[in-house]
């Protein structure tokens, strides 16, 4: 990556809107799973969580999940609180922005 500058004036954002999946099934859940965890920048289900244990005090790892989210709350729920808390929107907002040598 050396020399390589990223070109800010190319930058393209994409608004997603509120879409949640797991990052660990890829399951499109929503309304339909509660709980689950964040580990670094992923969201894990509650089926991810009762299947790994990520979310139980004796979880090998457990130092790595930064969040074990309200299990009286929807997975979606969740993480768009997650987003609202963190970016200020419930919204999946992707920047790409690309690099050049020049």
């Amino acid at each position: 990556m050396s020399g390589l500058k990223p070109v800010y004036s190319q930058a393209e954002s994409h608004n997603y809107g509120q879409v949640v999946c797991c990052d660990g099934c890829n399951g499109p859940y929503g309304d339909n799973v509660n709980g689950g965890a964040l580990i670094g920048s992923s969201a894990m289900c509650g089926e991810c969580c009762d299947k790994y244990g990520y979310d139980k005090p004796d979880y090998k790892y457990r130092k790595e999940v930064d969040e074990v989210w309200d299990k009286e709350k929807t997975f979606k729920q969740n993480v768009l609180d997650y987003r609202t808390k963190t970016y200020g929107t419930p919204d999946l907002i992707t920047t790409f922005i690309p690099l050049s040598n020049k």
